[in-house]
């Protein structure tokens, strides 16, 4: 979330360009929220609740997601109307409607999800893949995993045909391709603990065989991505800038690219088990930040989202190139995000 959030600030250089890499990498924050929801969603929704009645745990991820997609509908209405009051500023965020526009077409456009307009833009499908999360818990609960993966990576492969032959831009069509990251962490928190089980199964030179080439192959294709964002950072590296633009082909977001899946999957495995082998002492070093944040990742989103909105208003992205007042200004809203988790601020109205 930290991550996201000052992407999404884009206030460069900040002093913390490092903990996001300015947005850069061939792999985002992003994956990592959608991946861990549906672990946690197969956890909590799945598992856990095994021996509770289908339809009363369907309803549960049908009522949540219903609220996600209408919260998602009011923040974008509310980011149209405010964003007409400021069109001349720079710090307004692209893709809003035009004034002249009737606005019953804007309200049907963001209901039917054909206009995104915010910060809280991934919201909506968040709230779409929930809704139909009791079909992929219904094909779990009947062990029909194969069947629920056949059909994610049928809706996934798509997305080439959807861009072609259909009008929607690929931020529109997203909801093809990233279902598949979603239901591939809900599959997997749903069988979590019988994995962990035959982990722990297994002896220790095993472990080391099947680990060691993934993180090794983690480590040298992240510090490759880094070498390469710091050196296109530099004055004169137009063969660096130009091979990163060939690269970032390969690891399309929107499309949601095999090898993007592929390299988030290795870093992804790289961030757990650093994360798993030193968790004592990174949550006592940062706890008092990942914690808050993870534990209420929903309320953080939706109120950075809000925070960005209005914060850009007054510096625009990318525009400053004064380090000390990105830096004050990257921490202030972290600290006030931060801030209104520890007061509970509006916790009976923003989902967390």
């Amino acid at each position: 979330m930290v991550s996201i959030i000052l992407n999404h600030l884009q206030w460069y250089p900040n002093g913390l360009d490092w903990v996001a890499f300015r947005g850069s990498l061939f792999v985002s924050a992003a994956e990592g929220f959608f991946f861990i929801s549906g672990i946690v969603l197969g956890i909590i929704r799945g598992r856990k609740l095994i021996d509770v009645p289908f339809k009363k745990a369907a309803l549960l991820l049908i009522n949540r997601g219903v609220l996600l997609y209408v919260i998602s509908v009011v923040l974008m209405l509310i980011f149209t109307v405010i964003g007409w009051m400021f069109m001349d500023n720079p710090g307004l965020k692209a893709g809003i409607r035009p004034m002249s526009e009737s606005f019953g077409d804007i309200i049907t456009g963001a209901l039917s999800l054909n206009y995104i307009y915010g910060w809280a833009d991934f919201l909506r499908l968040y709230g779409v893949f929930l809704i139909a999360s009791p079909f992929a818990l219904l094909l779990l609960r009947k062990n029909k995993w194969p069947i629920l993966l056949a059909i994610n990576i049928g809706f996934w492969a798509l997305f080439p045909y959807a861009k072609e032959y259909t009008e929607h831009s690929t931020e529109l069509l997203m909801i093809l391709s990233w279902q598949l990251i979603f239901f591939g962490g809900m599959t997997l928190g749903f069988y979590w603990d019988i994995l962990a089980k035959k982990w722990t199964k297994l002896t220790t030179l095993t472990k080391r065989r099947i680990l060691f080439p993934i993180l090794a192959t983690a480590i040298v294709t992240l510090f490759a991505n880094l070498t390469l964002v710091a050196i296109t950072a530099l004055p004169g590296t137009d063969a660096a800038k130009g091979l990163e633009l060939f690269l970032a082909e390969f690891f399309n977001k929107e499309a949601l690219s095999p090898l993007r899946i592929l390299l988030f999957g290795l870093w992804f495995t790289l961030g757990f088990y650093i994360f798993s082998r030193y968790e004592d002492r990174i949550v006592k070093a940062l706890g008092w930040i990942l914690l808050p944040f993870g534990q209420n990742s929903l309320y953080v989103y939706i109120l950075h989202a809000i925070i960005l909105f209005f914060a850009h208003l007054i510096i625009a992205p990318e525009t400053s190139g004064n380090i000390i007042i990105n830096a004050v200004g990257s921490v202030a809203v972290i600290g006030l995000i931060l801030l209104a988790v520890k007061k509970k601020f509006l916790f009976k109205i923003i989902p967390r």
